[in-house]
């Protein structure tokens, strides 16, 4: 355990982007503690139940998990010669089990995943406990479900609730199912949820209104072949479009690895593709979310990064008392759309560190590939000012490799409070870059701007890998 990283369950419904977002989840599990790997359905995907007369609904059985695992034990010992803190794959293998499949939204028992959830929330640990829902909300609703059975009603009740909404936290792709808005933010309003509204750029379906131009080329197979699919037994199971993978129990119009008569674009996206092109990852905001890149993500999820940018909304569809955010939307840059691009505004960098990572697993000597520069800024991350103040800013980088690293400062306005303009003057020096600044006469007391320095090795890599500083300046008196 490390007290710094995030606690995560990943529960899934085992579709094909599900089954990428594993793989990728498992190159960055030295970033997070994850305390869960659970099966669970959709409206999409479930195991169905014949004694209720439920047949099954393009359903994989969750043993690809463990066998994604045991491909993560053949290039586990190169992942580690990078870093110690990769779990063995025994670990992984203890953590992995089965939750509600039956049907849609299945509350009906309590399973193996439902309770090693709800042993996770009571755990002692001081840390919140990130609840990733791939698929539906169900078997984290079923271990909600217990606590509620076991204590409502008793004298601890109101303690027990609040420990729980305390320490849980739902990060929830889409709507894969009903049972957040029928029970959990129902019998649990004030348990947070971020609600990862919009997946466009990394769900199936991609052009340059959804991904900046410049990272299009990433989602092709010339790019994605070398990257990532040619980086060992890991990587191999890794799924794109005509690669010959076949998805046990998925219907004929979306394998699109092995029906090769998609490509033309005679599928429900209808866009023509190429071999290897990338199919999807629409669940891994979920994860990447909990990165600690210097982003601050954790912090306020107003602030945005890899996995997104979020906003409270009362006036949802669910429940107007819970705490409940949406994605939000930036301000649209060139053709790609805002509500793309509060999202995608990272992807370059973060498919360049998926790829560093991937060489990670085929190179175990770990002077010979690449790893990611360090940033700090002099003066903190937390800075003060007045209006009409002055305000200079030093970063300074390294790299443990002794990379060339380029340094570049800039305001992220859709994520600060103050409206208007603020003029940056970057100067790069020898080992980092300076930004000055004037606070702005009107802005208020309280209004904050938003600074991101941002620290890439890609002068000398390529791939490249990145790190990040997010800088808050508060408006004072």
């Amino acid at each position: 355990m490390n007290s710094k990283k995030a606690r995560a369950i990943f529960t899934n419904d085992g579709e094909c982007d599900d089954m990428n977002s594993f793989v990728h989840l498992l190159l960055y599990a030295n970033d997070i503690d994850i305390e869960g790997l659970v099966a669970s359905s959709s409206i999409f995907h479930y195991a169905g139940d014949p004694e209720q007369g439920i047949e099954p609904k393009r359903w994989a059985d969750p043993k690809w998990m463990l066998e994604d695992i045991d491909a993560y034990e053949r290039v586990y010992p190169n992942l580690v010669a990078h870093d110690a803190d990769y779990p063995t794959p025994e670990y992984l293998r203890s953590v992995t089990c089965v939750g509600n499949v039956r049907a849609i939204g299945d509350m009906s028992e309590d399973t193996e995943g439902s309770e090693l959830i709800r042993r996770a929330i009571f755990a002692d640990d001081e840390r919140p406990l990130w609840l990733l829902a791939g698929g539906g909300t169900n078997t984290i609703g079923r271990a909600l479900k217990r606590i509620e059975l076991d204590h409502k009603g008793t004298d601890r009740w109101e303690e027990v609730y609040r420990t729980v909404c305390e320490k849980a936290i739902i990060f929830m792709i889409i709507t894969q199912d009903d049972t957040y808005r029928d029970y959990i933010s129902q019998a649990w309003p004030d348990l947070r949820m971020l609600h990862c509204t919009s997946i466009r750029g990394i769900a199936f379906m991609y052009d340059e209104t959804v991904i900046p131009r410049r990272d299009l080329g990433m989602f092709e197979g010339s790019w994605v072949k070398p990257n990532l699919l040619d980086k060992g037994a890991l990587l191999e199971r890794y799924h794109t479009w005509g690669d010959g993978h076949v998805y046990p129990g998925e219907e004929d119009r979306s394998q699109f690895g092995s029906n090769l008569a998609l490509m033309d674009g005679s599928w429900w996206g209808k866009q023509p593709r190429n071999r290897y092109d990338m199919i999807s990852e629409g669940d891994s905001p979920s994860f990447l979310h909990l990165i600690d890149k210097g982003l601050r993500t954790l912090e306020d999820p107003s602030f945005g990064g890899w996995g997104g940018r979020f906003r409270r909304n009362a006036d949802n569809e669910f429940n107007r008392d819970a705490d409940y955010w949406e994605c939000a939307v930036d301000e649209p840059a060139g053709p790609t759309t805002g509500e793309a691009l509060q999202l995608t505004r990272w992807i370059g960098d973060w498919m360049n560190d998926f790829a560093s990572r991937a060489t990670w697993c085929v190179t175990p000597d770990e002077k010979s590939v690449n790893h990611a520069p360090e940033v700090s800024v002099e003066e903190g991350v937390d800075v003060v000012a007045a209006p009409g103040q002055e305000v200079t800013l030093h970063a300074v980088a390294t790299d443990p490799d002794g990379d060339e690293v380029r340094v570049t400062w800039t305001r992220y306005a859709d994520a600060d409070t103050y409206a208007g303009e603020v003029a940056l003057d970057a100067s790069r020096s020898r080992d980092g870059a300076t930004v000055h600044l004037t606070v702005p006469d009107d802005a208020r007391a309280g209004d904050t701007i938003h600074l991101i320095v941002r620290a890439s090795d890609e002068p000398s890599r390529t791939p490249y890998m990145v790190n990040y500083r997010r800088v808050i300046i508060t408006v004072g008196a």
